[in-house]
């Protein structure tokens, strides 16, 4: 089995923490070749979609840090559909341009996500497509360059407290709670985040899920099912529960709703081409969607005694891929 992980910097990976790096020891442990190379690595020649790739050699260690540290390489450009499996694992946003190049080797390769699925879901906009109106799955919300439709949308639903958020933001940041009290802070904040660029760029205003002050769950789920979570607690003074943003995590088991809406989302996503998401809930409603590089695995063995989620992760994977060679 040959699985390439298109991901970050090899030196920007923080061992201690990286999800990746627990999904690259887990299929080294099992025997197979990996290799791994960055999206500015990829190349199209002669029609082929190749890449500089590095094959990793390890030394045998349980230790997962330790693996990152002593680990040497090989590198050579290798045709990219020489791989039975490639992980997209680099951080959003995607590159466009990338998608064009992959989605020419998709039908040959089995990808954990799919381009073409990573091309509809990658942004917040795929999220937003859940919204039914009702909040029966995700909180009221709108997409929009216009700050005059914010005001509008607010006062038309006349949200207590609602957030206003960067469209391609990740990690918390940029997340901006309002209370209805202070809407006379919008305008500004709302034009700086629309027209910062130079280019005005569409924002997200959604209502405020009440609970989340006390954090989110992060439910990890692999080929539509949910197979683990943790809640995530903000740190004293910040609204944002994003680990990254100084939360931390502890122990959740899913409640019967959770694991239905993830599985209703599920289907959605697996027909979509996407296999490994992270889908973020308050309130028994989804408020983020990962499915570029979804994370969790460290907290998650941590808060449940390094129940190694990896493995099962993988080992579904596998399934999926079983199914795609047929």
């Amino acid at each position: 089995m040959k699985i390439c992980f298109v991901m970050y910097p090899w030196e920007k990976v923080e061992p201690g923490k990286d999800t990746t790096m627990r999904l690259i020891k887990e299929c080294v442990n099992r025997g197979f070749e990996v290799s791994y190379l960055t999206t500015k690595d990829i190349s199209i020649n002669k029609g082929k979609v190749v890449g500089k790739c590095n094959k990793l050699i390890s030394i045998e260690t349980e230790d997962c840090v330790e693996f990152y540290h002593t680990m040497q390489f090989e590198t050579a450009v290798k045709d990219l559909t020489s791989f039975d499996i490639i992980f997209m694992r680099s951080d959003p946003p995607v590159d466009p341009l990338l998608l064009n190049m992959l989605e020419m080797i998709e039908d040959e390769v089995f990808f954990v996500n799919k381009p073409s699925g990573l091309r509809k879901a990658n942004n917040k906009i795929y999220a937003a497509s859940f919204d039914d109106g009702k909040e029966s799955i995700v909180p009221q919300t709108l997409i929009t360059r216009d700050v005059e439709l914010i005001k509008q949308f607010v006062e038309e639903y006349n949200f207590e407290r609602f957030i206003v958020k960067p469209l391609d933001g990740m990690g918390g940041k940029g997340v901006v709670l309002f209370e209805k009290n202070s809407i006379g802070n919008l305008s500004s904040i709302a034009d700086f985040y629309i027209n910062h660029d130079g280019k005005p760029q569409p924002i997200i205003c959604q209502n405020y899920i009440e609970g989340a002050e006390k954090g989110d769950v992060r439910a990890i789920v692999i080929n539509g099912e949910p197979i683990g979570a943790i809640m995530r607690v903000p740190a004293a003074g910040d609204h944002r529960s994003n680990i990254s943003a100084g939360g931390s995590a502890i122990k959740h088991d899913l409640t019967d709703h959770e694991i239905n809406l993830c599985r209703q989302m599920g289907e959605r996503l697996v027909k979509d081409g996407i296999y490994f998401t992270g889908i973020d809930l308050i309130n028994g409603k989804m408020v983020e969607l990962n499915v570029v590089s979804p994370g969790g695995i460290v907290p998650h063995n941590n808060v449940n005694g390094n129940t190694d989620i990896q493995k099962q992760i993988i080992s579904m994977i596998l399934e999926k891929y079983e199914e795609f060679k047929k």
